[in-house]
């Protein structure tokens, strides 16, 4: 008769029926994976040398059955630990203490960075050296030489390190238009940062709309309008513009509806009615009624919103709609949108859903004064 015998995950030997580890076992591995995580936490506390955290882990490896996953696990967790508690300003031990860490731990980059707790780290350092520059402590070009050594040591993908240079543009912006304007010189700040790392004001993806950084472009635009000046920044727009016209945003995935009128006849009917014979009844008098009509709104799809300097654009897949602002006569804002009024005999509202449309109704107050 077959008889189902387990197989100690750790030392490989049998472990009896239906088991897969000895107690004992299972006890040594835990005490291990403890030892490991006390010397790594140290180690990056700098309560020990390098040395001593490779003899633990020469350690446990040979006596509580740790694997090189093991090693990159507790690595992982114990650097996002780290992560968690240094602050900026940093300085350039932190970084020499994270490359004796990788050269000497004995298992590869990628073990070690399998939860993405090197990629986190690396961001954060990013973040502390943008800081410096947007507080004036640093150049620009002094934050970004720093910078790329980082990442010489811990290698980020071009996305990610996109992403942490837009992250702290977001945070400039926050914090300069707090009062609501920015000042010139932190307009040159944030063109200079803007231009050398080749990121975008306008244009933005999807995970930016919304954001400050896009209130940051915005301002800009209004910015230049104000002044009387060309806007520094325009968009590529599949619209056909007229002479002198600008597209100067667009949102993605807003929703247009457009009044509609019902017409229906409400009334009823006069006189009485008697049998004639069975199953057949004759109603004398007749119906009085009066046409009633109804609005509502009825849902015309998805498309982009254009905003230029004229008109809103409306393009969807099967619907598009061009509303000039000289003949806007009213808008309602609301908190996802706006409801458009147009002058004109027979015209119907529009309302479009899906955006902050504070940017729109500052564009038609300065265009239209």
């Amino acid at each position: 008769m077959f008889t189902p015998m387990g197989t100690c995950k750790y030392c490989g030997k049998s472990a009896g029926l239906f088991s897969h580890s000895h107690k004992e076992c299972e006890e040594k591995y835990k005490q291990g994976i403890t030892l490991l995580e006390g010397a790594l936490r140290s180690y990056f506390m700098n309560a020990i040398q390098i040395g001593e955290l490779r003899k633990v882990v020469a350690n446990v490896s040979q006596n509580n059955f740790i694997s090189n996953e093991d090693i990159g696990n507790s690595s992982g967790k114990c650097i996002d630990e780290w992560t968690n508690t240094i602050h900026w300003p940093f300085h350039s031990s932190l970084l020499a203490l994270v490359k004796d860490f990788l050269n000497n731990i004995g298992v590869s980059y990628q073990t070690v960075n399998s939860s993405g707790a090197l990629d986190r780290l690396c961001q954060k350092m990013i973040r502390g050296f943008m800081a410096e520059y947007f507080t004036n402590q640093k150049t620009l070009q002094r934050s970004i030489q720093i910078s790329q050594q980082v990442i010489n040591t811990l290698p980020i993908s071009h996305q990610q390190e996109q992403d942490v240079y837009y992250e702290m543009l977001g945070q400039a912006g926050k914090n300069f238009l707090k009062d609501g304007y920015m000042t010139s010189a932190e307009q040159q700040k944030v063109e200079e940062y803007v231009s050398t790392l080749g990121l975008s004001l306008i244009n933005l993806p999807a995970s930016l709309q919304g954001t400050q950084i896009e209130e940051l472009g915005q301002s800009y635009i209004l910015g230049d309008i104000q002044a009387g000046r060309h806007p520094r920044y325009v968009i590529n727009a599949p619209i056909i513009l007229t002479k002198g016209e600008d597209a100067l945003w667009c949102y993605n995935n807003v929703t247009m509806y457009q009044e509609k009128i019902k017409k229906e006849m409400v009334g009823s009917y006069g006189g009485f009615s008697f049998r004639i014979m069975k199953g057949v009844r004759y109603r004398t008098g007749g119906f009085k009624g009066h046409p009633v009509e109804t609005s509502y709104m009825e849902n015309m799809g998805q498309g982009s919103l254009y905003v230029t300097n004229k008109n809103i654009i409306f393009m969807g897949q099967t619907r598009s709609i061009k509303v000039p602002y000289s003949k806007i006569i009213g808008i309602n804002p609301y908190s996802d949108g706006m409801e458009v009024q147009r002058d004109g005999n027979n015209v119907k509202r529009l309302v479009f859903q899906g955006f902050d449309c504070s940017f729109v109704l500052n564009i038609i107050n300065l265009v239209t004064v």
